[in-house]
């Protein structure tokens, strides 16, 4: 009895290790492949937001450029007649909102760099006031004369179209477009995920309509609209740890981190999604592609890698990229010694790198200015 009951151990004992083995194996393989959801989730809820972005810019930049060519804002902003362009603009701006359900913003600002007319104002008793101290990028609006479209600190957070309205040559002003990040809050929101906008409080002195607004950490919330309770899971959260991981999970809810910038490349702040533990499992388990949650295709995918890859590829140095783009600027004097040298530059590349350059054209054609 004694014989068998050794044996059995002796054979229980390897069973169990190998049993035990396993379960570790498994465990660690379920973790593996949790953490691999995970970051594909982190991927892609970047791309759709890059995405969501990028739509807002370029819908504000054209709302900006259909206004600057309205004839009638033209004609009160040359004479000078203040009041005829606030009343055109509000009644513009009415108008839009009336018939959609997105908050749009608009405002004139003269060539010296006054305010003109501004949408949201009662009436129009700050016409007149002077903004070159607080829009430096309005001489480099001025310098490139080209529109932009761009995530910018002003008295608030936002994404800022401004687009140059010439006549004749000469510079008579500005419109611009503002929006708030509803539309990408909106997108993220119909998926259980929500988004803050966060800016850091370095910009608090120039942020002064955001200077009562929650903070999480040393960021200001720049959402119009957010969920509060999340807003709490942020608050008692170790920001500086957000940002070196990137992503953390807390109180059953995954955070992810992805920086923001403004139009110059400087980081101003952060985007910071917030999604439920339970959403990230159940992709774990069926194996299902957060694309399709989003309502995303690969092809949208496709586009903006495709997009970013012609920005940086496509030409074969950036003194050919920046070359070929002065041809719609150069002097009629200097037109036959720029077709020279665009000729040179143009010999030493191959067929299909040509037909990358008239597509790239085409594409950047859709809207003219810079989306940053």
């Amino acid at each position: 009895m004694k014989l068998f009951s050794r044996n059995n151990l002796l054979f229980a004992v390897p069973f169990f290790l190998i049993i035990l083995l396993l379960i570790m194996t498994i465990e660690v393989f379920n973790r593996e492949v949790a953490w691999q959801v995970i970051d594909e989730v982190s991927d892609q809820l970047s791309l759709s937001l890059r995405t969501e972005l990028r739509n807002e810019k370029e819908d504000a930049l054209r709302f900006a450029l259909i206004l600057s060519e309205n004839d009638s804002l033209r004609h009160a902003l040359k004479e000078d007649d203040d009041e005829a362009g606030f009343a055109l603009l509000k009644r513009m701006i009415k108008s839009v909102q009336t018939n959609t359900s997105e908050l749009v913003r608009a405002q004139i600002i003269t060539a010296d760099s006054r305010l003109f007319a501004r949408s949201w104002d009662a009436d129009n008793l700050f016409s007149g006031m002077p903004l070159d101290t607080y829009r430096r990028d309005l001489e480099e609006i001025m310098l490139h004369k080209k529109p932009r479209s761009s995530i910018e600190v002003g008295r608030r957070l936002g994404i800022k179209a401004t687009v140059p309205m010439y006549e004749e040559g000469e510079l008579i002003g500005f419109v611009e477009v503002l929006k708030f990040f509803d539309a990408s809050t909106d997108f993220f929101h119909k998926f259980g995920i929500d988004l803050y906008a966060l800016l850091d409080d370095s910009y608090y002195n120039t942020a002064v309509l955001m200077q009562n607004n929650p903070s999480v950490a040393w960021y200001l919330v720049g959402n119009r609209r957010y969920n509060n309770i999340n807003l709490k899971v942020l608050q008692r959260l170790d920001m500086k740890q957000l940002r070196k991981e990137r992503i953390m999970l807390r109180e059953n809810k995954y955070i992810f981190f992805e920086p923001m910038r403004n139009g110059d490349g400087e980081t101003i702040g952060a985007f910071v999604f917030v999604m439920p533990k339970q959403s990230i499992e159940h992709f774990a388990r069926s194996g299902e592609d957060l694309s399709f949650l989003l309502a995303f295709s690969r092809n949208n995918l496709y586009d903006i890698v495709k997009k970013e890859q012609y920005d940086n590829k496509v030409y074969h140095s950036g003194y050919d990229k920046a070359l070929l783009s002065l041809k719609d600027t150069v002097p009629e004097e200097d037109r036959e010694l720029f077709m020279e040298e665009a000729r040179d530059i143009l010999s030493t590349y191959t067929k299909e790198e040509l037909i990358a350059l008239m597509l790239h054209y085409k594409l950047a054609r859709k809207i003219e200015g810079e989306i940053r």
